[in-house]
């Protein structure tokens, strides 16, 4: 985009949001006490917000028609869109609905899968927030700066609530943020708690899923206040799903991170990068050797486990629950299955015959170093070999594939990004998101917030997130996968 047509969108940018703030601010004054509606659990709708809406999409068609709009109340199907404005019309409508003034209007421009733009404002405080890459963030103006704050004993983080995490999750990040000495607030506006950050209000949030709409246009105005964020999306299957978000001043980023296991990114290290963190201050924590992650898993009518190389080892706790097929996803474990050695075996050959368990090898660095296509790869040999049809024949044991183990090492990183993987793809409806998958898995496998950074490594939610692209490419191809014939 030229920079002609970037300054053009900046200052329709401003005169916008002016226009939006203005009109929900004349509805917040004439509103009615409970005059509301639900969408879903604590999820609230007022006239107000279609309205805002509808004058944001109508202002943006007409004078920039070529762009795509993506808008919380009304949607988008421009989902390859190379210019794309991401709208929350209301944000924070529980306060509005409640009559309580901290609510805003965000809006954010999006150039080739990059936020160039972005502008929070709150009409009744008449604060208005504006960012734009590389060149400044601002209210009303004036130059934004992050806190200061670099001991998290005297930090202030805001922690949003979301639906889409489990009240569990939720519950043990406060605690960890608490433990660590920090206060702990929530404002009910994600976006405006983002603005807060930038302008040193406060010294961190974070909030384990938020859609596009609530923070682009926030995290743009920390970064450019000189805060640090956690990833921001980088393609357009994370803008339109939405994310962990994490925000905060530079001294205190890191004590959030780990409270929240959200990673910071660094403007040194790519994104498909592991944390800078050496591993070896990751707090251990024990838990079991396997662990039921889904019981009689829909479609596929079998359990599926995750464990490390203890679990994965035991004869006995695999018949126990009746295990027969096990993935291993560490490229530096080896497991001798072998039972039953091939007859007048040479005595320089290694150890090789059948065994008792369906064994199936995806060899994954915990880490860098992985060919992007790897964990679909691996999605593809976890349904196949649940898929397999074993013939009956003498050389072939285990005619049954039974329940699955899908193991590493530690059972804590690879194996996570494979399981979650392959939820997401074979249930949508239960997992929506990557995230939501890994977010169940962190539950059943007792993975404490002081791991979340690392469990599973942040390159390797990119790999899953690289492989559920290329699956919406084979199947909007006509590519996809079905059943197998069965002769």
């Amino acid at each position: 985009m030229t920079l002609i047509n970037l300054e053009r969108r900046e200052a329709a940018l401003k005169r916008i949001i002016l226009d939006a703030g203005n009109t929900a601010l004349r509805h917040f004054r004439s509103r009615q006490p409970g005059e509301f509606s639900l969408k879903g659990h604590q999820d609230f709708l007022t006239e107000a917000d279609t309205l805002v809406e509808q004058q944001i999409r109508q202002a943006i068609a007409e004078e920039f028609p070529e762009d795509a709009l993506l808008g919380e109340e009304t949607g988008s199907s421009a989902n390859d869109a190379s210019s794309l404005w991401v709208v929350d019309p209301i944000d924070g409508t529980a306060n509005f609905a409640r009559g309580i003034e901290h609510f805003c209007v965000a809006i954010a421009f999006i150039a080739q899968g990059v936020t160039e733009l972005g502008a929070i404002y709150n009409p009744a405080t008449q604060e208005l927030y504006m960012a734009r890459r590389g060149h400044y963030a601002q209210k009303n103006g004036q130059a934004l700066h992050t806190a200061k704050t670099d001991d998290v004993r005297n930090a202030t983080f805001e922690l949003g609530w979301s639906p889409r995490s489990t009240q569990r999750r939720y519950l043990d990040v406060m605690a960890a943020i608490l433990s660590q000495g920090a206060n702990v607030r929530r404002g009910a506006s994600g976006a405006l708690a983002l603005a807060w950050v930038a302008e040193g209000r406060t010294d961190g949030y974070a909030e384990l899923h938020m859609n596009a709409w609530d923070c682009l246009a926030g995290l743009l105005l920390v970064r450019e206040a000189g805060g640090s964020t956690g990833y921001s999306p980088i393609s357009t299957a994370e803008i339109f799903n939405g994310q962990p978000v994490l925000a905060a001043a530079p001294g205190v980023a890191n004590a959030l991170a780990r409270a929240t296991g959200i990673p910071v990114a660094t403007t040194e290290t790519p994104r498909a990068e592991e944390p800078a963190d050496d591993e070896t201050k990751t707090p251990r924590y024990a838990r079991p050797a396997i662990s039921l992650i889904e019981s009689d898993f829909p479609g596929w009518g079998m359990d599926i486990y995750i464990g490390g190389s203890a679990g994965a080892t035991d004869l006995a706790l695999l018949e126990q629950h009746n295990i027969r097929t096990i993935i291993n996803c560490a490229v530096n474990l080896d497991i001798d299955w072998v039972s039953s050695p091939e007859p007048n075996m040479s005595a320089h050959l290694i150890n090789h015959g059948s065994g008792p368990i369906r064994y199936y090898k995806l060899g994954l660095v915990d880490g860098s170093g992985n060919a992007a296509s790897m964990l679909h790869a691996g999605y593809h040999l976890m349904r196949s070999a649940l898929l397999q049809q074993i013939p009956d024949k003498p050389s072939y044991r285990n005619q049954e594939p039974g329940n699955i183990l899908v193991n590493c090492r530690g059972g804590r990183s690879r194996s996570v990004a494979l399981v979650a993987l392959f939820m997401h793809l074979e249930c949508p409806e239960r997992y929506p998101t990557l995230a939501s998958a890994i977010a169940h898995i962190r539950d059943k496998r007792q993975l404490h917030p002081d791991e979340w950074h690392e469990t599973p490594k942040p390159i390797l939610i990119s790999l899953a997130q690289r492989a559920i692209e290329i699956e919406q490419v084979l199947k909007a191809a006509g590519l996809g996968i079905g059943q197998p014939d069965v002769k």
